[in-house]
């Protein structure tokens, strides 16, 4: 009989965490019961595990835990806080500020003054931020000296959002090519198209009497002719082989018997015995001479022997002492003759006044025929002396013959006069009317230069006669005025558009210059003037104010140019700095630009250093010039000058065509209009 095994497996599993209700929690225990008939039964069993209940990590944390700024994000607030400048260099340091109370609720004290004091969590040393004031980009330009391959040049350095970015090293800066020995406009070429004749700068010399060939067209001394004078008369002489010869005037010689003045000194055969007709012996022949001393006296032909084969002209005496039964009740004074009116000029008392030549004047010209008191050519006058005429020279005193104060034909420049006296003013353009506005910088640094302004425009008027179409302006920045908190920089409206001589009047009177200030308003000073003539003024005026320590005459909100409404408009910038401004909120340099460009009939010029590259792009919105400030009065008198020639050119119907100068203009250069057919010459200032 077979055996059978009967296996019986039990599996008993208890997974579960809850208990019959008051009965005690049993152990989480898995049991794995195994029965076999065949073996022993054997129980194992697993340990028992317990886990912990789950703990919040931000709780109750204090400022000073690691995790506290990650738990309370909106408590901690990163602050960066500046350091002291080192250079350019912007340093900071970043500090985290516990801004809650213990309820963790920040609280900002820059909005709430209640808020509790913020706790500093963490301050880091101070470490590099930016390169340069990320706030003045526009006005924060350098510049260093550079060099390439040995050639020395300039490299521009900006700032822009605080980092400095180094442009290229550039040497040589483009600009019009100007007669200097310079290769101004960067072609490798030195003074191209801008030399004479003579292959030299400026305007070709003359032709001077000195055998050589001056003007180097290829012959001396042609066609060279002058005036020449002696004390006879006046006359004229040629140049050949370097020398003046063949004077036509009269020269004096030696007094001869022949009723002639041959030593040209008025008087005729003075101090001669000279011999006469017989037929004239007794008759009676006026004079005025020695040994007259005064008045007209006579003289006669007398016998000088008994035949009379010999005659004689006696001295010349007064009329008693001739025919003394005229007056036989006088004593005769035979030296004194009878007074004449008027006296002449030539040595001698014609009135008896006991003076000789006493306020002789006659007026004078030596121009062309048929210029006397055209345009601005008039006569002078000369002054009798010892028996000769003289003219006051302007540097040599009298001089015999000169006529002084005369005015001659001059070349023509556009001035609203005829400078050459052929009736035509100004190239028979009319001059339009223009309105002129000067911004002058009046910091201490600028005296030297705007005292050579003022020099050029004391000129200036002299020499200018078309005031009544031009009309004048002045603002000048920063003035010195005391106040109760300190000196206070002013923009100051000195004169508003007014005729020349107010305006000149104001200039002279502004004042010395001022040392302690240097905050120059010129951005501001542009955009104000612009601000009823533009059709492009993005600022609101009406709710800027100035910077602290700064403020205008007038007030700001009546701080207006009264241009005239049908004149062209000229505004003239002095000043040795850049382009800055100090009302709040700031004008920015695109506002002007875009001010400048849209504002119609407008020209805008700078005279300022070579350095103040800023000025550039201003001067070309506004379609003007960069002048070369100077401490020059002549070159600023020249350069002011062709600022007004170019109001006469810019009259032409052709204006459209105009092409402006671009980079500095020295007094030496020659700017060319192609298109205009004009020549303005800065050094003879003068356009033809």
């Amino acid at each position: 009989m077979k055996s059978r095994i009967l296996f019986c497996m039990l599996f008993v599993v208890a997974c579960t965490d809850t208990t019959p209700s008051g009965t005690a929690p049993a152990p989480d225990v898995q049991r794995m019961v195994i029965v076999d008939s065949s073996v022993d039964t054997q129980i194992v069993e697993i340990p028992d595990i317990t886990v912990d209940a789950w703990v919040d990590p931000c709780a109750n944390l204090a400022n000073t835990d690691d995790l506290y700024c990650t738990c309370n994000p909106t408590c901690c607030q990163r602050q960066t806080w500046y350091c002291p400048p080192t250079g350019t260099e912007i340093q900071a340091k970043y500090a985290i500020l516990d801004i809650c109370g213990e309820d963790l609720i920040p609280c900002d004290r820059n909005r709430d003054p209640n808020c509790p004091p913020a706790e500093i969590l963490e301050e880091s040393e101070c470490v590099h931020a930016f390169d340069c004031p990320p706030g003045i980009n526009e006005d924060f330009t350098m510049y260093y000296d550079c060099e390439i391959d040995g050639t020395t040049g300039r490299q521009e350095v900006k700032c822009d959002k605080g980092r400095l970015y180094y442009g290229e090293c550039i040497t040589c800066f483009e600009e019009e090519e100007v007669c200097d020995n310079q290769d101004n406009d960067c072609d490798g070429n030195v003074d191209e198209n801008q030399l004479n004749a003579c292959g030299g700068c400026g305007q070709v010399p003359e032709d001077i009497c000195d055998g050589l060939d001056n003007d180097c067209d290829g012959t001396s001394d042609e066609q060279l002719i002058r005036e020449c004078s002696t004390v006879c008369n006046s006359g004229l002489e040629i140049c050949a082989n370097g020398s003046w010869i063949g004077c036509t005037a009269q020269r004096p010689v030696p007094e001869a018997c022949d009723g002639e003045d041959n030593d040209c000194d008025n008087l005729v055969d003075e101090g001669l015995n000279c011999q006469c007709p017989p037929d004239s012996v007794g008759a009676l022949v006026p004079c005025m001479e020695p040994p007259l001393t005064c008045g007209m006296g006579f003289k006669t032909c007398e016998c000088v022997n008994e035949e009379c084969q010999v005659t004689q002209m006696t001295e010349c005496f007064a009329l008693c002492h001739w025919v003394p039964e005229l007056d036989p009740n006088e004593e005769c004074d035979q030296f004194v003759g009878v007074p004449m009116n008027p006296e002449m000029c030539n040595d001698f008392d014609e009135d008896c006044d006991s003076l000789i030549d006493e306020q002789l004047v006659r007026d004078c010209y030596t121009g062309p025929e048929g210029t006397l008191n055209v345009g601005i050519c008039t006569m002078g006058e000369q002054s009798c002396n010892r028996g000769q005429w003289y003219g006051a020279h302007p540097s040599q005193g009298q001089v015999v013959d000169f006529c002084g104060g005369e005015t001659l034909p001059q070349e023509e420049i556009c001035n609203g006069a005829d400078d050459d006296c052929d009736g035509i003013v100004d190239y028979g353009e009319e001059i339009p009317e223009t309105d002129i506005l000067f911004l002058v910088d009046w910091s201490g640094s600028m005296e030297n230069y705007i005292n050579a302004v003022r020099m050029a425009m004391n000129r200036f008027a002299q020499n200018f006669a078309a005031e009544d179409k031009l009309k004048w302006g002045l603002i000048v920045g920063p003035k010195g005025i005391p106040s109760p908190t300190g000196t206070q920089e002013m923009l100051i409206m000195e004169s508003n558009i007014t005729e020349f001589d107010q305006f000149l009047t104001a200039f002279s009177n502004v004042g010395r210059f001022d040392n302690s200030t240097g905050n120059e308003q010129f951005k501001d000073a542009i955009l104000l003037a612009l601000q009823n003539i533009s059709g492009n003024v993005n600022y609101n005026f009406a709710q800027a104010t100035w910077a602290n320590r700064m403020g205008s005459i007038p007030e700001l909100k009546f701080f207006k140019v009264n241009w005239r409404p049908n004149a062209d408009r000229i505004i003239v910038l002095f000043s040795d700095e850049y382009a800055q401004s100090y009302l709040v909120p700031t004008v920015t340099a695109d506002q002007v630009l875009e001010a400048l460009e849209s504002t119609p009939n407008l020209k805008f010029y700078a005279f300022a250093e070579r350095r103040s590259r800023v000025w550039n792009n201003y001067v070309t919105s506004g379609n003007g010039t960069i002048f070369e400030l100077s401490r020059n009065q002549q070159q600023m008198y020249d350069d002011l000058m062709s600022i007004l020639d170019d109001i006469c050119l810019g009259s032409s119907e052709q204006e459209a065509t105009y092409v402006t100068p671009s980079g500095f203009m020295n007094v030496s250069g020659v700017a060319i209009d192609e298109s205009y057919g004009s020549r303005y010459d800065f050094a003879m200032g003068m356009c033809y």
